[in-house]
């Protein structure tokens, strides 16, 4: 008997928008500095869709270009 659901892959809709959470937990676990977590979901990411990390690079190139000042701002 054939098993569903895990064994299968899933639509490539599905693949991205799975990449994409990956590498957005990727980035979370980064800004905890827990960098071998990141590494581990990023190359899960990879192994999925690695134009969904490509999104997630140029959204972020896109926040930062829209305030350049953001990371020059003091605290408080």
């Amino acid at each position: 008997m054939a098993q569903q659901g895990k064994e299968s892959a899933p639509p490539d809709d599905n693949r991205h928008e799975r990449a994409r959470d990956l590498g957005e937990a990727a980035l979370g676990k980064l800004a905890e500095g827990r960098e071998a977590e990141a590494d581990q979901l990023i190359e899960k990411a990879k192994r999925l869709d690695k134009s969904a990390l490509k999104e997630i690079v140029e959204d972020l190139d896109e926040d930062a270009g829209s305030n350049p000042d953001a990371a020059k701002r003091a605290p408080g």
